[in-house]
C-alpha cells in the first residue's frame, strides 16, 4: 500500500491529474479501479497500457520508460516573447526563449 497520494498514481489519476510516461509521453488514462488500484490507458504510439498503483508498467520487473510520472504544468506570470534585451534583467525570465 503507498505511504503517500504522490506514491499513488491512481488516486492521482481518478482526481484528474495529467500524467505522462519517463519518456515523457502524454497518458490518456481510460480507467482505474480503485480495488486493485491497475490503472488503463492509451500511450501515443505504444498503444493500451495498464500500470500499478504505484506507477510501474504492468509486467515490468524494474524501472521503464513507461512509468508514470506526475506532469506539472509550470506556470509564470511574465510573458515570454519578450525581446532578448527585455529578458537579459529579469530573473524571473532566466530559462524564457528570446526573440
Amino acid at each position: 500500500m503507498p505511504e503517500s497520494m504522490a506514491d499513488d498514481f491512481a488516486a492521482l489519476a481518478q482526481s484528474g491529474q495529467a500524467l505522462r510516461t519517463r519518456d515523457r509521453r502524454d497518458v490518456t488514462v481510460t480507467s482505474v479501479d480503485p480495488a486493485t488500484g491497475r490503472i488503463s490507458g492509451l500511450v501515443p504510439m505504444v498503444g493500451a497500457c495498464q500500470w500499478r498503483r504505484d506507477g510501474q508498467f504492468e509486467g515490468a520487473s524494474s524501472a521503464g520508460p513507461l512509468d508514470l510520472i506526475v506532469f506539472k504544468i509550470v506556470e509564470t506570470d511574465y510573458h515570454s516573447h519578450k525581446l532578448c534585451v527585455e529578458n537579459l534583467g529579469d530573473p524571473a525570465a532566466k530559462n524564457a526563449c528570446c526573440d
